[in-house]
């Protein structure tokens, strides 16, 4: 019996690593500096440090940031875009509203590709499905011959009405791999299968623009490990919450966008359901960002479309709110001001402490001078930090503030605490939700040594810090199950759906899925289907995901009167009111497939023993300007039922708790950190 379950999260300053062993039935985690110049050989190198023999790794899945990192830095490569003839401007035109209404500096964001990279092909097929002009195969030679020419490296393929009709996208799929088969191609009826030309265009661009960078990252991880000696799948977080295997992922690069953050999230269910905590707002505080979402009722709030960075994805994702706030962002003056972030140190030369070159003062240079970060045990006494190389940063823009560098560094921490502390309202006031109605799960690197500060912001009583909170995401990630969704436009008003028609869009999206997940290699008897519709009331513009509804007796039956009702009442809860007589349409029929994976169940201790904790050292640390003797606690001598108030420290070896007074820390049955506002203690 193979012996190693692992996951991999690769983040912007450090690389995560989480090891299950059979052998011994414990969870080991490590934190290693990301290797930025190629993110495969510090994966690998992390990787080795556990395993010598990649042939007893049973399953191994990793998050990455491969595609995301050449996103946000426009480091894709060249995209031609075809497109049906006469709408060459689709793509560039856009939509005319302002994302940010207010700003009166608003730009729209640069496109990804300029209009001289779109290219016509004649055809046409209209909006019922039918075809109005049968394809010119030969504007399409044309068209292959110079995008060879000029050396693009892939195509993303976009024909009007094509979610109805794939017909003339797979033809031109097929003439590229007889022609020139070295050219990466995205067809928009298999990434984003639903109406509005625009968001499609976009969606399969993006697609198509970190779809070489992707494929080859993940080929050369495949042929690394497997002359390791893996022989099983490599697989890959996905945007969705769910895994997918390497090859499936060369396919549908634009699923793993945000496969690092999301794993956390699923880790948060995993929590909740061992915790007890149906309502979380899940915070993720790295060296480079901040990641929040939210789980209600039990599960991770999905959204089938996003924005990011000014374009929008037609693909289900896990909604995170990402803000560039970390341990690693720098802080510096402008108009007289201290600020913080987003430019971050990163993981080389990283944060002044660090030692490798950095001089610009970072959140965790700040956290180090306040006496937070022990220097000589950060990552388990594997990193000696610079104590000195810190003050100094800090001492540079103290002098300039006029302020002492003891007070600069609180200012620091405090306006990076502000700044999270908004990202939170943003999912949370902003629509309506009270934030005070949830527990916050603190995680990442730097996560728990701003969470209790930022939970006093927002009135928070409740912040629990997983055992494992500073590779919490890589965790998340063996939580996790395979998925895969299907789409299919279909807009018709509730009362006149032809049930034959509606049933008829499911089996074919259900044998969609199973195809897919065949190839991954789930048994019939390991996978599990949900149907949801997409419905909003005639005349809007953005629609509600409904659930589609089940019989006692397992079938999925259309109820036009149960779905309406669904959807008013999900309306009500989102937007804040509903029109009870307003007629209601469906807009899409949408399919989604799980195929279970084994996962790893611990039990937690049940018994207390007596103990009383005991404090590591005393510690001076600044709290509010005064400095104070502080117990630091490790987490290797806190057992089930210890408890104490702050202010107070708890080190761990891949993350810091911060507890300042006014709050009581608990260790639960899993060595989770519990900690409860003290008037509620």
């Amino acid at each position: 019996m193979k012996r190693y379950r692992l996951s991999v999260d690769i983040g912007g300053t450090f690389t995560d690593l989480v090891l299950f062993d059979k052998a011994d039935g414990k969870y080991h985690t490590n934190k290693i500096l990301t290797t930025t110049d190629n993110l495969a050989r510090g994966v690998l190198e992390g990787v080795s440090k556990f395993v010598s023999d990649f042939s007893q790794i049973d399953y191994f899945v990793h998050g990455t940031t491969s595609g995301l990192n050449a996103f946000l830095e426009r480091r894709g490569r060249g995209v031609a875009l075809l497109v049906t003839e006469g709408f060459k401007d689709i793509y560039e035109l856009g939509r005319g509203n302002r994302l940010d209404m207010y700003n009166v500096k608003y730009r729209k964001t640069e496109p990804l590709l300029k209009r001289r990279d779109v290219f016509e092909i004649s055809e046409r097929i209209m909006a019922d499905g039918t075809i109005s002009k049968v394809i010119d195969m030969s504007s399409v030679e044309r068209v292959i011959e110079q995008v060879k020419e000029k050396g693009y490296e892939s195509v993303a393929v976009c024909l009007l009405h094509a979610y109805k009709n794939p017909e003339h996208e797979v033809l031109i799929r097929h003439a590229f791999q007889n022609n020139a088969p070295e050219i990466t191609v995205s067809l928009s009826h298999e990434i984003a299968r639903e109406w509005r030309e625009y968001e499609r265009t976009s969606t399969t661009v993006i697609n198509a623009y970190v779809a070489p960078i992707v494929k080859n990252y993940l080929s050369i991880l495949e042929r690394e490990t497997a002359t390791r000696g893996l022989d099983n799948d490599l697989y890959i977080m996905q945007s969705n919450g769910g895994v997918m295997t390497s090859t499936i992922a060369k396919e549908l690069p634009i699923q793993t966008l945000l496969s690092g953050p999301v794993g956390g999230a699923i880790g948060s269910i995993s929590l909740a359901d061992s915790s007890g905590y149906k309502n979380i707002i899940c915070a993720d505080l790295g060296g480079t960002s901040f990641d929040v979402s939210l789980i209600i009722n039990g599960k991770p709030d999905v959204t089938v479309e996003t924005n990011l960075e000014g374009f929008p994805i037609l693909s289900p994702m896990v909604n995170i709110h990402t803000i560039g706030a970390g341990g690693g962002s720098i802080a510096f003056i402008e108009a007289g001001g201290l600020r913080v972030g987003p430019k971050s140190a990163g993981s080389n030369p990283g944060p002044a402490c660090y030692g490798k070159g950095g001089t610009e003062p970072t959140v965790t240079d700040a956290n180090l001078v306040l006496g937070r970060i022990d220097e000589n045990g950060f990552l388990g006494g594997g990193m000696k930090l610079d104590k000195e190389a810190a003050y100094h940063a800090i001492e540079k823009i103290a002098t300039q503030l006029g302020l002492s560098v003891t007070e600069t560094a609180e200012g620091i921490c405090k306006i990076a605490n502000a700044k999270m502390a908004d990202a939170i309202r943003t999912i949370t006031v902003s629509k309506g939700i009270d934030p005070r109605d949830f527990v916050m799960v603190a995680y990442g690197g730097a996560g728990p040594m701003h969470a209790l500060f930022i939970a006093e912001l927002l009135g928070i009583d409740k912040v629990l810090v997983p055992s494992v909170a500073g590779t919490f995401s890589a965790f998340g990630m063996l939580q996790t199950d395979i998925r895969y969704d299907a789409v299919r436009h279909f807009v018709s008003p509730v009362e006149d759906i032809d049930r034959d028609e509606i049933e008829r869009a499911y089996r074919e999206m259900e044998e969609e899925t199973k195809s897919v997940l065949e190839k991954q290699k789930i048994a019939a008897e390991d996978m599990i289907f949900n149907r949801t519709v997409d419905m909003r009331y005639v005349g809007q513009e953005f629609s509600i995901n409904v659930p589609y509804g089940m019989e006692a007796s397992g079938e999925h039956v259309f109820d036009p009167h149960r779905i309406a009702n669904s959807f008013h009442e999900l309306h009500s809860v989102l937007n804040g009111q509903n029109n009870l007589i307003g007629k209601v349409e469906v807009v899409n029929t949408r399919f989604t497939g799980y195929g279970f994976l084994e996962k790893v169940t611990t039990s937690g201790n049940c018994v207390w023993d007596g103990s009383k904790p005991k404090e590591r050292v005393m510690k001076k640390t600044i709290w509010n300007a005064i400095e104070q003797d502080t117990p630091v606690y490790t987490t290797q001598t806190l057992n089930y039922g210890h408890q104490f108030e702050g202010p107070a420290i708890v080190e761990d070896a891949s993350s810091t708790t911060v507890v300042p007074s006014g709050f009581v820390v608990e260790i639960d049955r899993y060595k989770n950190i519990q900690v409860t506002r003290k008037e509620l203690g």
